[in-house]
């Protein structure tokens, strides 16, 4: 995978080359070389889609393939759900099907199938066909590029109807010696709902929705045929978005494909209260060429000149300057108009334990984010892998990050720590960091005399009416210790550094990098030790309803960790290395805005949470690696303001 830029070894180790959650692994492992990992490969002939045919799938073709399995000799059923909403399938006939096998000589029974529920047994779906063997291509293909194609066409042509349909394959793995065979189901990477419904004969018999778990998206794709639109664009899952009065903004928007012709333009409205304003047009660039493809554009949106929150619709008009020939032109949105910017927190929430090899990763992606981000970064790293883990805590909240090493911001999609849901987890962050939270908050925190609890007093002022949780977490920093329980253990100890981009955090793992061994002793920052979350995973901390304009305080009392071997490590680092954290939620559950404090900050200094500075002034300016600046530069600026304080402003 991109994420992992191995170039040798990459079958080595077996055991641990994956991230586990439940049952089903993710295979972590590259391919050697671009040649296949087996012999068994027939003649591949790909299905050519005629004028009035086109392959569609949840991806791209040229995306990077990775794998999933349980590691079993066992029956595998893979399937992706399409919903009675995607007007591009309805109505039109599966003429074929592509999927990517990974092993051939110890794979049989291969089937596919379609079905409008998920079957339980797979003799009670609508349509099954039996696989030839012998025309099965087996291996993988290339580095990044897991499993060989099969196209295979349907014998009778299946027309769908105006429910939705499961369609999906089985196949039956013989014997398990490889990564081919372990992890035999082929994905891709991101995430999209309905994508990849995975369950086995034996150790998982019931359906596991992985795609919610971070897994990716199965590798399959079905050719269609009918009658398509020219110029069809439907709009989709339109973002929500927050300003402050009288600013502009961008509201991302997803739009569906459903014309040949493709997207090189837009046209559209936007209607609120029933006033619909100017038609407005918008390039596509890079236009949009496949039939059923998706592609996020960027809205402009004009905050309101009063505060509170309305439902907009927008309505794509036009395409390609012609008429828009979908059924569902419209979707709707909330702007949500506030009357100043606040500090904020962005959380970042790891998944992580001294027994994951791979987790130093998670430790290289913290630390980045901490030394580029500051202030700004608030990182809870949660060590539950393993019970064996000195700094193991069961009472934080219910999160499902689908393996380790893995991450949430705010508590959104899971992505990787290091590499986030792309390259780099720092451009994940920045994105978070834009978002303009409803909520300012700020957080102090004493400790008892006996060093067994905290009390936390969070201010909350909010610029909105509206319900929200409040929750706290205890986390330290520079702890450490000498017995071997604190050992990290290290898969990346036998790659140099160039499998790694020479990644100055990671390569530190790495052949001849500071921590190249199978376990290491590190030094570990931002561990959650206490939370207000109990045993049963149930927030203790409560809070009323707010009122926009109306600053709370609320305060919660979290007790210290017993353990002795952790009390130690604290009390080496010194208490000073503690610090409180307030997280405001929302009610989907993510986190709205976040403080943090250490204990050996002083009360009394702590600045507000809000940026308005009256009389305050800038005096000098810099960017993120020290370089002073006459002018605000994009990104992250370090202003030093005359009455000795320094802040960090993100530009636009």
């Amino acid at each position: 995978m991109k994420k992992l830029l191995f170039s040798i070894f990459a079958f080595i180790l077996c055991i641990s080359t994956y991230a586990q959650t439940g049952q089903f692994q993710i295979d972590q492992s590259s391919v050697i070389n671009a040649q296949p990992l087996t012999s068994c490969k027939a003649s591949i002939n790909k299905i050519e889609p005629a004028n009035n045919q086109i392959w569609w799938g949840y991806q791209e073709e040229d995306e990077e393939r990775s794998a999933v399995g349980v590691s079993k000799a066992e029956t595998y059923y893979a399937s992706l759900y399409i919903a009675p909403s995607n007007t591009v399938i309805a109505g039109k006939t599966i003429k074929a099907f592509r999927f990517y096998l990974r092993d051939k000589e110890n794979t049989k029974d291969v089937k596919i199938w379609i079905s409008k529920k998920l079957p339980e047994d797979i003799n009670d779906v609508d349509y099954i066909q039996n696989v030839d063997h012998a025309s099965l291509n087996g291996g993988d293909e290339a580095e990044n590029l897991q499993g060989m194609v099969n196209d295979v066409e349907l014998t009778t042509p299946y027309v769908v109807g105006s429910d939705g349909i499961y369609i999906g394959y089985t196949l039956t793995i013989t014997n398990v010696s490889d990564g081919t065979t372990k992890f035999p189901i082929v994905t891709f990477d991101s995430q999209e709902a309905n994508s990849l419904f995975v369950r086995t004969s034996e150790t998982t018999a019931k359906w596991s929705d992985l795609a919610e778990e971070g897994f990716g998206k199965l590798a399959l794709n079905i050719l269609i045929e009918g009658k398509f639109a020219e110029n069809s664009v439907s709009p989709d899952k339109m973002q929500d978005l927050v300003l402050v009065k009288n600013n502009t903004g961008n509201s991302k928007v997803e739009l569906l494909n459903g014309g040949s012709a493709g997207i090189n333009n837009i046209d559209y409205t936007i209607t609120t209260n029933g006033a619909t304003g100017v038609e407005q047009h918008l390039d596509i660039n890079p236009p949009v060429k496949t039939l059923g493809a998706k592609c996020t554009i960027n809205i402009p949106v004009t905050a309101n000149a009063n505060t509170g929150v309305e439902e907009k619709i927008i309505t794509i008009t036009k395409v390609n300057g012609k008429a828009n020939e979908a059924e569902n032109k419209s979707t709707t949105f909330k702007l949500t108009t506030i009357s100043k910017q606040v500090n904020r927190g962005v959380v970042v929430e790891e998944y992580t334990g001294t027994a994951c090899g791979w987790c130093p990763r998670g430790w290289a992606g913290m630390k980045k984010m901490r030394d580029k981000f500051g202030e700004n970064f608030v990182g809870i790293a949660i060590h539950q892998y393993n019970e064996t883990d000195p700094m193991y805590c069961k009472n934080y909240a219910m999160i499902e990050f689908g393996g380790a090493p893995n991450c949430k911001i705010d508590r959104d999609e899971t992505m990787d720590p290091f590499y986030g849901s792309e390259e780099d987890i720092c451009i994940d962050f920045e994105k978070a960091l834009t978002r303009i939270p409803t909520v300012g908050v700020s957080v102090t925190g004493k400790l008892n005399a006996d060093k067994t609890a905290v009390t936390a007093t969070a201010t909350i002022e909010p610029l909105v009416n509206e319900k929200f949780d409040i929750a706290y977490v205890i986390v330290g920093d520079e702890l450490t210790g000498t017995a071997s329980i604190w050992k990290q253990m290290n898969s990346y100890y036998q790659y140099v550094a160039a499998n790694v981009n020479n990644d100055p955090y990671l390569s530190l793992f790495c052949k001849g990098g500071k921590y190249s061994s199978t376990k290491v002793t590190l030094v570990y920052d931002d561990v959650m030790l206490a939370s207000s979350y109990n045993l049963e995973n149930a927030n203790e901390a409560k809070i009323e309803p707010l009122q926009e304009g109306k600053i709370i305080t609320n305060t919660y009392t979290l007790t210290m960790p017993t353990n002795t071997v952790l009390k130690e490590a604290i009390e080496k680092a010194g208490y000073t290395k503690l610090a409180v954290i307030a997280m405001i939620i929302r009610n989907d559950g993510k986190i709205e805005n976040a403080a943090k404090f250490y204990l050996s900050d002083d009360p009394s200094g702590v600045k507000g949470i809000s940026d308005n500075y009256n009389e305050i002034k800038e005096i000098a300016r810099y960017t993120i690696d020290g370089r002073r600046i006459s002018t605000p530069q994009q990104g992250l600026n370090i202003v030093k303001m005359s009455d000795g304080s320094t802040i960090k402003v993100l530009v636009k």
